[in-house]
């Protein structure tokens, strides 16, 4: 990833893979820099229903939508769930503005200008696209999302009812909970057997990798998936909010991807 200014004050991250498409979307990953918010959800928190007040998180959203330059975006009531949702102009049509999507983990669209925002603290969000359809997505992966398969799930809907070709499918995954930071307290008993392989002799569990195997079962390309490589734990708040750091009492910071017109 590379670290931007948008609108030369907000900063945010890019994927090299994804900025190479510039033309055709736009995308970024905040930190939690650059917002309203106080301690501890200082300062770009976008979750509402955490303890920040509803007026900083609408204020902090704005600041998002000015940054990337649209007026609206879509988002989901995040529940660590496998269900994806298809945003097309009959959902459009039936979902107030602003108000965010119950129950759903993961966004797929063909829609130009209408941004699929996702929100972590250690979770992994994961963008995608497919340059050929001109399909994006946007998921929420934390470990239950990934016990049930979440990215594989959003694939799925990407081939069904946009017609993608996983092998021309572009992945970025944010800075998330790494290897050496994922502790289990009995993983062999807490996860499923294809999470063995990822375990260490610490009871640490190595979620990227984990994910970018899954990626690859459902038919993405190696060289196709551009892995951030940080730590949300270990970054020590100097960047990103961590769930597991702050011991649940933090913000989370939004990951953004959008079709441009």
């Amino acid at each position: 990833m590379r670290k931007v200014y948008l609108q030369d004050t907000v900063p945010a991250y890019q994927f090299h893979l994804l900025q190479k498409f510039s033309d055709q979307i736009d995308h970024a990953v905040f930190s939690r820099h650059g917002g309203v918010s106080k301690t501890p959800y200082d300062s770009l928190n976008v979750r509402y229903g955490i303890g920040d007040s509803h007026s900083n998180v609408d204020k902090n959203r704005q600041i998002i939508l000015d940054g990337i330059g649209y007026e609206h975006m879509v988002s989901a009531d995040q529940t660590h769930s496998k269900n994806v949702q298809i945003v097309d102009e009959e959902f459009l049509k039936f979902q107030p503005d602003g108000q965010e999507v119950d129950d759903v983990d993961a966004f797929v669209t063909n829609l130009r200008e209408v941004p699929l925002m996702i929100q972590v603290a250690d979770c992994q969000a994961i963008l995608l696209f497919d340059p050929v359809r001109n399909v994006v997505a946007a998921v929420h992966a934390g470990w239950k999302g990934l016990v049930q398969n979440v990215s594989g799930a959003t694939i799925d809907v990407m081939k069904s009812h946009y017609g993608c070709d996983p092998s021309n499918v572009l992945v970025g995954i944010s800075p998330s909970l790494g290897p050496e930071s994922a502790f289990f307290s009995n993983p062999e008993e807490e996860l499923p057997k294809s999470f063995h392989p990822y375990i260490d002799s610490q009871k640490r569990v190595d979620l990227w990798e984990y994910s970018l195997a899954q990626l690859q079962e459902a038919g993405i390309q190696k060289n196709n998936i551009e892995l951030a490589r940080i730590c949300t734990q270990l970054d020590n708040g100097q960047n990103f909010f961590s769930f597991r750091r702050d011991h649940g009492i933090t913000g989370r910071f939004g990951v953004v991807i959008v079709l441009k017109r």
